[in-house]
Formats: structure tokens, sequence, C-alpha cells
């Protein structure tokens, strides 16, 4: 355990074994602080609410689809136009880096070659 991490007491790790068991939709048996506690099985109409999606049309699906896309692209961080410049730069330099590399190893490997047939 890491020291900057705070042990929790055994009743709340119960309580939270309990709240997740709950969700899975059977009927599961579990004590929270010594008393027992059992869920109730999860029936199909809520299992339905609680997907979304679920047996509507192609053309509701896909815009709730794209509608979500845009959401999750709002939360994304984009790069500036100097840490793009400088990135691209970087990679250009290491293909050419590479080319050459391969470029004298195979020349060599091509006189070897020659020199071995002849």
């Amino acid at each position: 355990m890491s020291r900057l991490q705070k042990k929790k007491p055994q009743s709340e790790k119960r309580k939270r074994v309990a709240e997740t068991d709950s969700g899975s939709g059977a009927a599961v048996k579990s004590t929270v602080a010594g008393k027992p506690l059992q869920s109730s099985p999860v029936s199909k109409s809520e299992k339905s609410v609680a997907q979304p999606g679920v047996g509507n049309n192609f053309f509701t699906r896909t815009t709730e689809f794209f509608r979500e896309v845009k959401v999750e692209l709002k939360k994304v961080v984009w790069p500036t136009r100097k840490q793009t410049t400088g990135t691209t730069v970087v990679v250009i330099v290491f293909v050419f880096i590479v080319a050459v590399f391969l470029g004298i190893f195979d020349y060599s490997l091509s006189k070897l070659v020659q020199v071995v047939l002849t």
C-alpha cells in the first residue's frame, strides 16, 4: 500500500462491496456492519431503461452516437500550433535518420552479396 493512500476502515470496505454487488442484477447476500443485506434482482423492464438506444431505429441511434461524440470531443485537450509543429519536425527528422541508416545497411549488404557471389 502506498504511503500516500489512507487505510480505510473495514466497515467502509464492506459497504462498497455491498453497493457494487447490488447493481449486478442477481440476488446477493452480504453483510454490512454485521447485518445481513439482500439485494433484489433487477426486472427486465428496469434493464431496458438502463440501456439507452436499445430498440430504437437506426437514425435515432446514429444521431445519439454523434451527439455523444461531440460531447467527448469538447473534453479533448488539443495541442497548440507550436507543439504540433515541434512534434512534426521531430518525426520528419527521425524518418530521415532511419532512412539513411536503412540505405547504408542495404547498400552494404548488397555489396557483401556481390562479393560472395562473384
